[in-house]
């Protein structure tokens, strides 16, 4: 297309320099007659202007040249039309593209952000809009529909059953229309993982979808596919995951009896805390998967100090304070989340700065550490220790509340009482500055 247009300015840009020379030269020869005429001046007399044949031949070739031009003109004139036919052509084909490739785009978006059921749902229904359809449907083992209002389920599905099977059949996208009743469908197989797994289908009562509607489908098609198969690949890895937690747990469990139970109960509560809170489902995932690995790196520290029932030393001190850096190392390895590391890291700062292993304070320490601190406190609490029986509740919560403002994050700690259904002024406590503390966080 381009070498066409190129040629055919070439071609114009001669034909152009070829008109203006003759109009030149036609206008000097008009300038010197005239000014003949006027000046009453005789020509010279040339033989060839006293010849009639070279006059003849002259004027034959001016005309002819003229003729020629013109005939030009007329072709260059209609290869423009075309040209610009044909670029009228690839403008729309770029801007039914444009329309696929943005439809598709907008068919991703919902698959990504909603769950798979309604993601679909919500996909079919924009696409029987799109595509001017009357009904959309996927058809495999279950049958999700969406039909226009006025438009009668029933007949619908019969229909989009029937241009699935035929899509099944011939193992390929389909475009097919009734002459009888004048209806038209379209329909494209959908493989996950190369396997024929549904039928992607629309169809309309009257009328017919155009050559491009199938293509666009197509892309739609593919879209399905793909979120299924990264849902399959996404539920295979948590699997994997659930897998790699539950061993690393259980190798903890054999040096720190009641683990398991222990980081599930503290789960529990901490993703109550992060609802309370705001977290999105992404950050309440890390959040868990914090919990869980919260102590895996006491697999580094010696059973014997764990199960100590006397003071530690110094040394021994140091070498338990060092298990948060184990374990960040450990989730490092593993490939967790940046934001499961460093909650992992930090769940046993404290708010003042007396923690460990860094002396973070404040706004220094990750939300996700704030809440695991607070969490495993209360939980460790419950259960007995070599070096202390098991709280109860009430001692608990009240121990986890009176380090509000000092250990732990005071807006914690209030969502901590709203979890287990509490208000600070249902908990006994002799700091009245504490309980204002506790009340503004809320």
């Amino acid at each position: 297309m381009a070498r066409d247009i190129d040629r055919v300015i070439k071609r114009e840009v001669h034909l152009n320099a070829l008109s203006y020379t003759m109009i030149v030269a036609l206008i000097v020869v008009a300038g010197v007659l005239l000014y003949s005429l006027l000046g009453n001046l005789e020509l010279p007399e040339f033989w060839l202007l006293n010849n009639d044949i070279f006059r003849t031949v002259l004027t034959g070739l001016l005309l002819m040249l003229i003729l020629y031009m013109v005939d030009q003109h007329n072709r260059l004139r209609a290869e423009l039309k075309d040209i610009h036919a044909d670029l009228e052509a690839a403008n729309a084909e770029i801007q039914a593209a444009y329309d696929r490739l943005s439809f598709a785009h907008r068919a991703a978006e919902i698959m990504s952000s909603l769950t798979e059921d309604h993601g679909l749902e919500q996909v079919l229904r924009e696409s029987a809009r799109h595509f001017g359809a009357d009904a959309a449907a996927v058809v495999g083992d279950e049958v999700t529909l969406y039909t226009q209002e006025d438009v009668s389920d029933e007949a619908a599905q019969k229909a989009v059953m029937r241009v699935a099977l035929d899509a099944v059949r011939a193992g390929r996208p389909l475009a097919l229309a009734d002459s009888v009743d004048g209806s038209a469908a379209l329909a494209v197989p959908l493989r996950v993982q190369g396997q024929l797994r549904s039928v992607c289908a629309l169809w309309r009562a009257e009328g017919t979808f155009s050559a491009d509607k199938l293509e666009g489908l197509q892309l739609v098609g593919r879209i399905i596919e793909m979120s299924v198969e990264n849902r399959q690949l996404l539920d295979d890895l948590r699997d994997q995951l659930k897998g790699t937690l539950e061993a690393l747990a259980h190798l903890v469990e054999l040096r720190r009896p009641d683990y398991v139970h222990h980081t599930t109960q503290m789960s529990d509560h901490a993703v109550g805390i992060g609802l309370q809170l705001g977290m999105s489902e992404h950050e309440l995932r890390d959040l868990r998967l914090a919990c869980v690995l919260h102590d895996v790196g006491m697999l580094e520290v010696p059973a014997e100090i764990l199960t100590a029932r006397r003071p530690l030393t110094a040394e021994e001190t140091m070498l338990v304070r060092r298990h948060p850096i184990a374990g960040a190392n450990i989730a490092k390895t593993a490939h967790f989340s940046v934001a499961v590391q460093q909650a992992v890291l930090s769940h046993h700062e404290r708010l003042d700065g007396s923690g460990y292993p860094a002396g973070l304070a404040g706004e220094q320490i990750p939300v996700a550490a704030r809440i695991v601190a607070v969490a495993d406190a209360y939980n460790a609490m419950l259960s007995d220790r070599p070096y202390r029986p098991a709280l109860s509740p009430d001692q608990a919560v009240r121990e986890v509340v009176k380090g509000a403002g000092t250990a732990f994050d005071p807006r914690v700690v209030s969502a901590l009482l709203t979890v287990l259904g509490r208000r600070p002024s249902s908990v006994a406590l002799n700091d009245p500055q504490t309980k204002v503390l506790l009340e503004q966080a809320q």
